[in-house]
């Protein structure tokens, strides 16, 4: 289970991945069935966007200039300002200094990524729904064509910056879209043909657990043979992400059981609080750690104390997070989310 902890940051690919798939499923839709509802206007799609996104995302950044972020840990108020000003507006991952250099939580840049998508995203979405595979193509050739161009530096390293950036992301969203209009199709298809077919989901399952091994296999080799594993990393990630839409097809294809792994109510829940708890992980790591909780002597307790501490600290860090954006998620991001979209509503009204 090495590639779990090792391999844990081509999770945020799958991430965002989602995320173009969820975006783009009313209009997969309502290509696949006339009579589904219509996709959000351009204004609703924005508030919504901002009510999920801002409230956790500014109470962050406010906290952390309150407590933990301070003008003498920068070289001059100059960067001080540019991190603050990168933050606000979602463009961390514009300059080295606010990504790599940040005193911010290093995590905030994927929201800069998503920010960005979403400011296009309307437009792609109405070529998209015309040209799907057109779309598509032009999409993922635009994101190798800059990975090969900035991405990419001589003797096999990369770019940490460019590696990131949202141009580098536009195959991963573009396999969600195409995967969203497949779902769709294939589903109606199957309801048609295979709807009281028992070797499908038979069929389905077979080839889901072999794609799952297949993503293990490709994650694997990743830390086996990569010299570089950020190399790796983006020359693999439109591939690795393709992969994860044969996985999400294959499952809405396999047995209930198996669906009921993804779809309870743990599942659920993990679901909802996710946002809150990607964005405070790695701070509470950092501080529990910092604090000695639990307790250690050596600067590395992690090899000094044993496999019990690093079992202790690797639990206590998983409860943490999950309390702390669980009570930011229902007591915060929501009620907030809320509260803005009821208060936009009355203006609109008015």
């Amino acid at each position: 289970l090495n590639w779990v902890p090792r391999t844990g940051y081509m999770f945020v690919d799958v991430m965002l991945l989602i995320s173009g798939f969820c975006l783009f499923l009313p209009y997969a839709r309502q290509m696949t069935d006339p009579l589904a509802p219509e996709p959000d206007n351009l204004r609703t799609f924005f508030k919504k966007r901002a009510a999920r996104i801002l409230p956790s995302y500014y109470l962050c950044l406010l906290l952390y200039l309150i407590f933990w972020v301070r003008p003498s840990d920068y070289a001059n108020i100059k960067q001080y300002l540019q991190d603050i000003f990168a933050h606000l507006t979602f463009t961390q991952t514009f300059w080295p200094e606010s990504y790599i250099g940040t005193k911010f939580p290093t995590a905030l840049w994927t929201l800069g990524v998503e920010m960005q998508f979403y400011l296009v995203f309307p437009l792609l979405a109405r070529v998209f729904r015309r040209f799907p595979l057109v779309c598509w193509a032009v999409l993922s050739v635009l994101a190798q064509v800059y990975i090969v161009l900035f991405a990419h530096l001589p003797q096999g390293n990369a770019e940490s910056l460019r590696i990131n950036q949202f141009p580098a992301f536009l195959g991963v969203y573009a396999n969600g879209m195409l995967c969203a209009l497949f779902f769709c199709r294939l589903r109606i298809w199957r309801e048609r043909e295979w709807k009281k077919s028992r070797i499908l989901p038979l069929a389905a399952l077979m080839l889901l657990l072999f794609s799952g091994a297949a993503i293990v296999c490709m994650l694997n080799d990743g830390l086996s043979r990569a010299a570089i594993i950020q190399r790796w990393q983006v020359d693999y990630r439109f591939l690795f992400s393709a992969m994860v839409c044969v996985f999400i097809l294959l499952l809405d294809a396999a047995p209930k059981g198996v669906q009921w792994l993804f779809s309870n109510r743990i599942a659920a829940f993990l679901s909802a609080v996710s946002y809150n708890f990607y964005i405070w992980h790695q701070f509470l790591a950092v501080k529990l750690k910092e604090f000695h909780i639990p307790a250690y002597v050596s600067e590395f307790p992690q090899m000094s104390e044993g496999r019990v501490w690093q079992t202790k600290y690797t639990l206590l860090c998983f409860a943490a997070a999950f309390l702390l954006s669980a009570a930011l998620t229902y007591l915060v991001e929501k009620p907030a989310g809320r509260a803005l979209l009821r208060l936009w509503a009355r203006k609109e009204k008015v």
